[in-house]
């Protein structure tokens, strides 16, 4: 289960180094290390320096590289004593500020061993353990007579290929350098070839024997990064929490003003269906006096000869029809009011048998009268 899991992460770091998530993120670094200011460029470069160790026969040479240059420091032999020895290497280291750098041991050119292999591409996941087994067809060695490692050339996704240049050394004289580095005090952190351009640029040495150094300014450099990025999340979420409850502050002081508008609108409407009422009332108190006032006034110019069947008051105009003993003296008395004009018969005036009276059909337009 733990070499399946170890699979497993190991396949998840291979996707998110050679993924597009992967080149994106160095697509952006190095976007953002070239707009950096020129000071900060610089002291990430120096952050970002290695000592290189290089060992000939009883002699060793130490060198440092940074910004694309290696820079010679001091070279000391092997035959004086251990502890003198270390104290002038850590001298040095911390002369040049190089204590908590990475230190890789440089091995020469002609005893490393290069040839270019075609693997399936589906093996570069596990490329180291695919090596391991196949080593003895590549190369004159099995894998546990050599350290090695391996530089990409080309990727042909199409044919399904992968292309690269390995590197092999053979183990038991790199081992030898690595126990006289650790007894002076300087354990490397890798092992790199030294060409005439300069380091390779690989690491021959296997995980398990590479040395970790803790560089204590990185990592509080990585801390108070880590703090910065947890304080501006933290910053940004409380202010997306403060607007959003400012919005809803805001929404609430809406609700509450929307529940006093509708109230005072509905109020509004009951006064404005209370005025309504009022007006339709004092009309018709009004129109209803008129009317008492119309009647009143045709009991005043009626003779007492005559009498109404039916009275039809209306908006513009009155209707009389009855009965009278002279009905064609009536036109004058209505027209003679003041409450009336035009007045008129409908029709032609018959006499009744029974009552011996006139018939008559009597309209007239009313008068418009100015409230008092």
């Amino acid at each position: 289960m733990a070499i399946a899991l170890d699979n497993t992460l190991r396949k998840l770091r291979w996707q998110f180094r050679h993924g597009q998530t992967g080149q994106f993120l160095r697509w952006w670094a190095d976007e953002l290390s070239s707009v950096m200011p020129e000071q900060f460029r610089e002291r990430r470069q120096f952050a970002r320096r290695r000592l290189l160790v290089q060992l000939d026969q009883a002699d060793i040479a130490l060198s440092v590289e940074g910004g694309g240059a290696i820079q010679s420091l001091d070279t000391f032999t092997t035959e004086q004593d251990m502890q003198l020895l270390q104290q002038r290497i850590r001298d040095l280291l911390q002369q040049h500020e190089l204590v908590e750098v990475s230190r890789d041991l440089l091995l020469p050119e002609d005893i490393v061993l290069k040839t270019q292999v075609v693997m399936p591409l589906a093996t570069e996941v596990n490329l180291r353990q695919a090596l391991a087994y196949e080593m003895d067809k590549h190369t004159p060695f099995t894998a546990d007579q050599v350290f090695y490692n391996w530089r990409v050339i080309n990727r042909d996704r199409d044919a399904g290929q992968f292309h690269f240049e390995l590197y092999v050394t053979p183990r038991e004289p790199v081992v030898e350098q690595l126990e006289l580095l650790k007894k002076i005090g300087l354990p490397p952190t890798g092992v790199d070839v030294a060409t005439a351009d300069g380091p390779l640029g690989i690491n021959l040495l296997p995980e398990e024997l590479r040395f970790h150094i803790v560089n204590q300014r990185v990592r509080t450099n990585a801390i108070l990064g880590a703090a910065t990025v947890v304080l501006l999340v933290f910053v940004m979420a409380q202010s997306l929490w403060l607007r959003q409850h400012q919005v809803d502050e805001i929404n609430e002081a809406i609700d509450s003003v929307r529940s006093e508008a509708l109230a005072v609108q509905q109020i509004r409407k009951q006064i404005e269906d209370a005025s309504e009422a009022a007006g339709f009332l004092q009309s018709r108190k009004i129109h209803n006096q008129y009317k008492s006032e119309v009647l009143a006034e045709l009991t005043r110019i009626l003779p007492q000869d005559t009498y109404l069947d039916r009275l039809s008051m209306h908006a513009e105009t009155t209707q009389l029809q009855g009965k009278s003993d002279n009905a064609q003296s009536l036109i004058e008395l209505v027209n003679a009011s003041p409450y009336f004009e035009n007045a008129s018969f409908r029709g032609p005036t018959r006499m009744d048998s029974r009552s011996r009276k006139e018939i008559f059909d009597l309209t007239a337009s009313n008068r418009t009268m100015e409230a008092e």
